[in-house]
């Protein structure tokens, strides 16, 4: 399986970054491979290599702050009873 260095000598497999992005194993190796890739993910890169660094870092800062707010909000949701 292959792997992909991160920083921190963290390696990441495709099963890894597939969880991490909500999608499928196979769906990432063939991102990662280049034979397909999100048109979202296309233009969400366009715009971020457009920032300089510290702006594209603030706003992946942001970001990552949002999601786990979401998270911690949806743990504390009280489940829908069917």
């Amino acid at each position: 399986m292959l792997r992909l260095q991160v920083s921190q000598g963290r390696r990441l497999t495709y099963r890894d970054l597939a969880l991490m992005a909500g999608t499928s194993e196979r769906t990432m190796a063939e991102w990662m491979r280049g034979a397909t890739s999100p048109m979202a993910m296309n233009g969400l890169l366009n715009l971020m290599s457009a920032l300089k660094a510290d702006d594209a870092i603030q706003v992946l800062t942001l970001w990552r702050e949002t999601a786990q707010q979401d998270l911690t909000s949806a743990d504390k949701a009280p489940e829908i009873q069917k």
